[in-house]
């Protein structure tokens, strides 16, 4: 039995070793497995990393090339980039720039002209570019606005610089101002360009329009989509933190002798009420801590109006007067009185309808009567005419016909009928 026993205690021993060394064998084998397995995902996503990296260089080249056009006039595009060198300077997500691209132009004479190209989410970017530009040239006292409609929607020259926006597109033109033909050819090139991009509403942003004297306020204006852009335009005023642009919110600011105006509208009027909450909150703060407070404050409509650097609250009040705004309503969902205007619309065009035929008829009933009484009274005159003719003597019957009762007058002329068969008239 002990034998027995220390056998079976050997064996389970033996089984024991045996299982252990297959188990480190497996162990072994796994750690060998995953290990290949890592190098192998670390290997893939080296490759799919440069892939992309590839791809992302192969689209930008490839939108770099879509939106440069490759002649323009007598100018060929000789080289082009897909990153523009003037996203360096300012802050892209700013403007939501989607796209841009750098080229240059050639012509048979061999005049070089330096092209930018920005692609931006809206138009509002595009404008807002714009004007950030338009501030650098001003700053060095050579900007010069252009007509509206001039040179894309709006834009601004220099000596040696064109810039101007055409829907969501800015475009930046350097080179030479040499004269051509009596023009400038930078301005004819510009314009050349600018009629290649695809055609979009001719109109700068309404918000603009409401500045008080428009007209040339929006030449020395500033326009925003972003709290950045217009902390910079502002001049960092404190007052403008409790502002956010998160919702789609736009923004214009203006200078006025020395006073600054900024607008900022919001696309409702709950979120135009809430961040006038927020504002008024955030000017007591200002006040009670002895900071900066804008000269004036108000909501107009959708429209938070500030008013800085004015030399008192009399002259902000009443540049804020100036403001208008224009309430403008849009349905979220299907509009509940779109019915009763196209009902409305239905019933005038069948009056409308019904008048015209009623027109027509009476028109033609007119002539018809016309005509009629017309040809009618020329046929009476006629008979009339033909009646008097006949009659030879004085009648008192009017040419009618009467009795022959008294057998003096004769009834027939006997010289004018034929006589019998034997008798011979002799006239």
């Amino acid at each position: 039995m002990a034998l027995r026993a220390n056998l079976r205690f050997v064996w389970n021993i033996q089984w024991f070793a045996v299982s252990k060394y297959i188990v480190a064998r497996f162990e072994l084998r796994g750690f060998v497995l995953r290990f290949i397995l890592l190098r192998l995902v670390v290997i893939s996503s080296l490759l799919s990393l440069l892939f992309l990296t590839a791809a992302g260089q192969s689209s930008s080249q490839q939108a770099a090339s879509n939106l440069l056009p490759k002649t323009v006039g007598d100018y060929r595009v000789s080289t082009e980039r897909a990153n523009a060198s003037l996203l360096k300077e300012i802050a892209p997500e700013d403007f939501r720039v989607q796209a841009s691209a750098e080229g240059t132009y050639f012509s048979a004479k061999g005049e070089r002209l330096a092209v930018t190209i920005i692609k931006t989410q809206s138009q509002a970017g595009a404008y807002s570019l714009l004007t950030e530009v338009s501030a650098r040239i001003r700053s060095n006292g050579q900007a010069q606005a252009m007509k509206e409609g001039d040179v894309g929607i709006a834009g601004v020259a220099s000596s040696d610089r064109v810039a101007f926006y055409k829907g969501p597109l800015f475009v930046s033109i350097t080179g030479s101002a040499n004269a051509r033909n009596g023009e400038s050819g930078l301005l004819d090139f510009a314009r050349a360009f600018a009629g290649t991009l695809q055609d979009a509403e001719n109109e700068i942003p309404v918000l603009v329009k409401h500045l008080p004297d428009w007209e040339t306020a929006k030449d020395r204006s500033s326009y925003a989509i972003s709290l950045h852009a217009l902390e910079r335009a502002a001049g960092g005023q404190p007052v403008l933190d409790a502002v956010s642009f998160d919702e789609g919110e736009e923004a214009v600011t203006a200078s006025y002798d020395r006073s600054r105006l900024v607008i900022i509208e919001y696309p409702t009027p709950q979120i135009a009420q809430s961040s006038d909450e927020r504002i008024n909150e955030r000017i007591k703060q200002l006040r009670e801590g002895g900071q900066a407070v804008p000269s004036g404050y108000r909501r107009v409509g959708n429209y938070s109006v500030f008013v800085f650097n004015a030399p008192d609250e009399t002259a902000a009040a009443k540049l804020i007067d100036n403001v208008k705004y224009e309430q403008s309503i849009q349905w979220l969902g299907e509009n509940p009185l779109a019915w009763k205007r196209y009902e409305k619309q239905h019933t005038r065009e069948a009056v409308s309808l019904i008048l015209g035929i009623a027109r027509t008829i009476g028109f033609f009933v007119a002539l018809c009567l016309g005509g009629g009484g017309i040809v009618g009274g020329l046929a009476y005159l006629h008979r009339r005419a033909q009646r008097r003719a006949a009659a030879e003597s004085y009648s008192d019957a009017g040419g009618m016909l009467r009795l022959n009762l008294d057998e003096m007058t004769p009834e027939t002329d006997p010289s004018r009928l034929l006589g019998s068969g034997g008798e011979k008239t002799v006239i």
